[in-house]
């Protein structure tokens, strides 16, 4: 089983073709190994695959070298991999007889619903795709390499447990996840690439820097931002407010919960429903029969989109107000399944810098074209590369009709083709109720991230009624413009920290300047230098209780940006020794008055230049895997 839609982080048709054979492969070494296994689904994932299994025993890393051995004999035997059609009788009964009980699962829900959107499975004329090779079968729409001796390279990577479905009311399943590349180069190159990647892993930098935490007994997938990560936060939060005001946005604030009525309104509650807290069955002032209260039901919210909305309705509004953009950063809350939750990049409860603009359609081109802009901007200054630009068009199911998608597409095709931006269309790729423009960046070590988007909302203008008087008095439909740049700051400042390594730059580091006394007839002067620092506005820690070079070693060791060495020598002369944050001992500078100090940092910290220890990523030409 596996996707068939081409999505970038799986790379063109030979590569995804490449890595679903090999997680076959993988599936019918598994079952030669273990006769008695079930398995689940085996897609092709971002520079990899993987498959779920129901196994008589857990895996440990030791059984991963003798299913790759097993694999390669398979791999040896250079068999073809064959496709036929089966009848759903026929399949039932197959999979049935070979107690494969999730295929068997899975066959009645295509029988029922006549798709999987999750597998792209589907009945076709009551027939079912199969693959098979060395006598392992699946259910799998391809495509595959011809032959198994046509696998590349591969390693397997480790074993994760996963819910059938996603659902955690559902078996959990063991997923063994594996890698496969056209030549040991590229599968040699990966493979430091994921040492890299584990190196920067936000989950294990955020307690040691004081960053976040997730704890159990609050809950799971929800954030404690520690007092470093909240510096991080306040300082986004804060530059975030100052980029907003001086481009004309109204900032507000809407409630965290809402009455039922309006997430039916919304279609919230017919759409999203599974992934909404609630209700909660709040007393109302009003009596029913008997004389009882009767009670109201009210949502946590999972958007801020109808409070906006709101917003704009609390008066009536005319065409002279146009645009109105409205923005907050607002704490919404969504139920994650537990088997999908990630850190600080998959959450429950997380704050979205949203915004919507309401205008008129004369208007809206110019204004997607300012979001855009904005959204370059910020990817620059923390330094994101490679920008990726996506145009997603109406997909098969939606809302709306295909004038108001028309106008949505033009007006979202013309912003991007006035800044003659290069971009590719996503045929179908838009949500349910909106197009939109998809920005995918790239962070320090070349991964892709999701970035800011920008939508033209169809369907909430609709639902609540959005006017405003236009200038022959008449009420005329509002355009409603969605976008977020940060996203969810907890998912942005969790690929920050991977970003920089922990290394932030000046603005956003917790701890900019270390002041370390040499010794304590020093000490005096350094408390004069961090109090000069303070009054610039700088974060500074002194320290001044023990052994110098393991108090500088501990200012590395908390990522202060500069730590400041001050002795007799630079009491006299008013000067300070400076050494940047993984700078070596001979790259320290001496004789800096504080004053050429303090100016330096200050450029730095207010034009929120990048760290000298941040290295960003530079394209070779080969990064998109669609290539």
């Amino acid at each position: 089983m596996a996707r068939t839609e081409r999505r970038a982080d799986h790379g063109g048709e030979k590569l995804y073709a490449l890595r679903h054979s090999t997680a076959h492969v993988m599936a019918g070494a598994v079952l030669e190994l273990f006769p008695e296994a079930k398995f689940g689904f085996g897609p092709p994932v971002a520079d990899g695959f993987y498959y779920d299994f129901d196994l008589p025993r857990p895996l440990t890393e030791e059984d991963l070298p003798k299913i790759e051995e097993r694999m390669r004999k398979i791999v040896g035997k250079d068999l073809p991999f064959e496709h036929k059609d089966l009848s759903v009788p026929e399949a039932l009964a197959f999979f049935g007889e070979r107690k494969q009980d999730y295929k068997v699962d899975q066959i009645q829900k295509l029988a029922h619903e006549g798709k999987d959107d999750e597998s792209d499975d589907e009945v076709i004329g009551g027939r079912v795709s199969v693959y098979q090779h060395d006598g392992f079968v699946d259910l799998c729409r391809g495509p595959h390499v011809e032959r198994t001796g046509k696998i590349g390279p591969f390693k397997l990577l480790s074993v994760a447990g996963a819910y059938w479905r996603g659902d955690e009311t559902k078996p959990q399943l063991q997923r063994i996840y594996g890698t496969v590349w056209p030549s040991q180069k590229e599968l040699d190159a990966y493979l430091e690439k994921l040492k890299e990647i584990e190196r920067r892993d936000h989950r294990k930098l955020g307690g040691p820097l004081q960053l976040f935490r997730i704890d159990e007994e609050i809950g799971s997938g929800l954030v404690l931002w520690l007092p470093n990560g909240a510096i991080v936060r306040e300082e986004l939060e804060n530059w975030w407010r100052t980029v907003h005001h001086e481009r004309g946005y109204t900032l507000v604030y809407t409630p965290h919960i809402a009455h039922e009525k309006t997430y039916k309104r919304s279609g919230h509650l017919e759409k999203y429903g599974e992934n909404m807290y609630g209700p909660l069955l709040l007393d109302d002032s009003s009596q029913g029969a008997g004389g009882t209260k009767s009670p109201q039901r009210f949502w946590i919210k999972p958007m801020n989109c109808p409070g906006h909305i709101k917003v704009f309705q609390s008066r009536i509004r005319s065409y002279r107000e146009l645009p109105l953009r409205i923005g907050e950063l607002g704490t919404v809350y969504r139920y994650e399944r537990g088997g999908t939750l990630h850190g600080m990049l998959r959450v429950r409860g997380f704050t979205q810098d949203d915004s919507h603009i309401f205008c008129s359609w004369d208007q809206a081109q110019e204004e997607i074209g300012k979001v855009f802009d904005l959204a370059m901007e910020f990817m620059r200054i923390f330094g994101y590369s490679d920008p990726q630009i996506y145009l997603a068009t109406r997909p098969e199911r939606r809302l709306g009709t295909d004038e108001m998608w028309d106008k949505a597409e033009t007006a979202l095709r013309q912003a991007l083709g006035v800044r003659e931006v290069p971009y590719k269309m996503d045929e179908g790729g838009g949500v349910f109720y909106a197009p939109k423009i998809d920005i995918k960046m790239r962070d320090a070590i070349g991964r892709e991230w999701q970035g800011p988007t920008i939508q033209i909302d169809l369907n909430l203008p609709e639902r609540f009624d959005v006017t405003f008087v236009n200038d022959k008095g008449e009420h005329e439909r509002a355009v409603m413009i969605h976008r977020v740049l940060f996203g969810s700051l907890e998912r942005f400042v969790g690929g920050l920290i991977e970003h920089y390594a922990g290394n932030f730059p000046l603005w956003l580091g917790w701890e900019q300047a270390a002041v370390l006394p040499v010794r304590d007839t020093a000490r005096v002067y350094a408390e004069g230098i961090a109090a000069r620092l303070r009054e610039a506005r700088f974060r500074v820690h002194l320290d001044a209780d023990g052994d110098l070079r393991t108090r500088i070693a501990n200012a590395q060791r908390r990522r202060a940006n500069y730590t400041l060495v001050v002795g007799d020598k630079e009491a006299v002369a008013g000067t300070v020794s400076v050494r940047r944050r993984g700078a070596g001992q001979g790259d320290e500078e001496r004789g800096v008055t504080l004053d050429d100090l303090i100016a330096r940092l200050s450029v730095e910290r207010d034009t929120k230049a990048l760290p000298a220890d941040f290295a960003p990523h530079v394209s070779n030409g080969t990064d998109s895997l669609d290539a």
